[in-house]
């Protein structure tokens, strides 16, 4: 999840595959997954994924002018991962800002519920803007370069 490097850049491809290694070593171990294990694996997975997105919040929210944390979609839908962020931001005094749970789980719901907030401040959108599946975050920042299997990031 790369914790060992500074900044706020994070990756799970090795948290995954770590977890289909170990997937396969039971399997090859005891000939088959049991519930249990599935579980086990899954909550592991949940932990970790917690620790490193709240680990990169602190960072994040230690270099930001804005301390406000916000999130979103999956993310604040999981309640181990969404008390895991408040808590980083209660710790650094900033505010924790997230969609109602029942808004949370469906990406269109949390897309009008933006569009809505947005209308709500006086905003309107002269229909010119163009859909960017994989907006950035930071516009400042040079756009990534290349693509992956979905095309070009940003």
């Amino acid at each position: 999840p790369l914790l060992d490097r500074p900044g706020c850049d994070m990756s799970f491809s090795g948290l995954k595959t770590a977890v289909l290694r170990a997937r396969d070593t039971l399997i090859a171990d005891q000939g088959g997954l049991r519930a249990a294990d599935r579980r086990d694996l899954c909550a592991a997975f949940q932990v970790a994924v917690a620790d490193v997105l709240a680990e990169k919040s602190r960072r994040a929210l230690a270099l930001s002018p804005v301390p406000v944390l916000a999130v979103a979609g999956g993310v604040a839908a999981n309640g181990p991962i969404r008390a895991a962020l408040q808590d980083v931001a209660a710790r650094a005094g900033a505010r924790f800002l997230a969609p109602p749970l029942r808004l949370c789980t469906d990406n269109g719901a949390m897309i009008a519920w933006a569009g809505i907030e947005r209308f709500r401040m006086g905003h309107r959108d002269d229909m010119t803007l163009s859909a960017r599946p994989r907006w950035p975050l930071d516009q400042a920042a040079a756009p990534m370069l290349g693509s992956g299997k979905r095309g070009a990031k940003a």
